[in-house]
């Protein structure tokens, strides 16, 4: 729109009445297909030039003889923004662009683009503003289309991508979602050099629970450990269900000690904090796997696995370290 705002600027009319009407005829067509207008405001005089399209831009006939205060009052602020925009590009040699809104006169509210340039007299002083404008509210509203469409999309994936790594159950990492994470910590520990502990645990005599009570019942027994697993993990650890009633603690960068605390602490926290709500209280089998050099993580969780067995046949609801 700027190499227009130029392109019309610079027309000289021609002597030839002829042809200057044909000009004129040509202008106003080509205007009125581009919907673009015209407009010029002599800072000398205050008298305003508008071009057909441009009144039609805000809803008035063409018969109307523009005048600022009509104008401002199809602003929302009064036209202050637009007057200060362009007091503050009074010196440019430039053409400059702004859009702003109007309410025209049918109250349909409509956003106009603009492209004005400044008329300096050859003594460096100005005495005029020239601009071509367009409605750009479809073209906005367009935009503002896609994007909510994009937001929704992003949403969307988003909420898939999380729905296919939660256990829709109780609302923690599911097995696919826990592993991918172990291989990264893997990765990171061997890297580093950091610690890493993995601590498998189960409910004890669930499938007991799940026969005399029912399985509605065994399912909030379910939720109700992984809510309190879920509160005793750090930041930057992972509490993901790998089975029926199969959990796995994740912890990076952790001490061989500090994770047998925590494992302990997660075992008292569902002996003790299990049975509310008219729930049946029950207890878990705990065991622990610190990660050795070069070991995979299929490894680390079979060594885990095995000391919770072991944590089972010693009379459950204790606490096993892998050798």
């Amino acid at each position: 729109m700027t190499r227009l705002l130029r392109k019309l600027r610079a027309l000289e009319l021609p002597d030839d009445p002829g042809v200057l009407l044909r000009q004129n005829a040509e202008m106003k067509l080509a205007e009125a297909l581009a919907g673009i207008g015209r407009w010029r405001y002599d800072l000398r005089t205050g008298h305003q030039e508008w071009s057909e399209t441009m009144l039609a831009l805000y809803g008035l006939p063409e018969n109307v003889a523009p005048v600022p205060a009509m104008l401002n009052s199809l602003m929302p602020d009064g036209g202050a923004e637009l007057a200060a925009v362009i007091e503050d590009h009074a010196d440019d040699r430039e053409p400059f662009v702004l859009e702003f809104a109007i309410n025209r006169p049918d109250g349909e509210p409509r956003v106009l683009s603009i492209s004005i340039i400044n008329e300096f007299n050859p003594v460096g002083v100005r005495v005029a503003l020239f601009g071509v404008a367009m409605d750009i509210t479809e073209r906005l509203r367009r935009e503002e289309a896609l994007d909510d469409a994009r937001g929704r999309a992003m949403k969307m994936a988003a909420d898939a991508q999380k729905l296919a790594n939660t256990d829709a159950l109780t609302g923690l990492p599911n097995r696919r979602c826990t592993y991918a994470r172990l291989n990264k910590l893997i990765l990171i520990a061997h890297i580093t050099g950091q610690p890493l502990a993995a601590i498998m645990f189960d409910i004890d005599h669930f499938k007991r629970v799940n026969d005399l009570l029912g399985h509605k019942l065994g399912d909030a027994v379910l939720v109700e450990v992984a809510a309190t697993a879920q509160a005793q993990v750090r930041k930057g650890d992972l509490v993901g269900r790998i089975g029926g009633e199969e959990f796995v603690w994740l912890l990076p960068d952790v001490a061989p000690a500090t994770a047998a605390r925590l494992a302990e602490r997660l075992r008292n926290a569902v002996e003790h904090g299990a049975g509310r709500d008219h729930l049946p209280a029950v207890t878990i089998s705990v065991g622990l796997a610190c990660l050795n050099p070069g070991e995979s993580g299929e490894s680390l969780l079979e060594r885990a696995d095995q000391a919770l067995y072991r944590s089972k046949y010693a009379g459950r609801n204790k606490v096993s370290r892998a050798a």
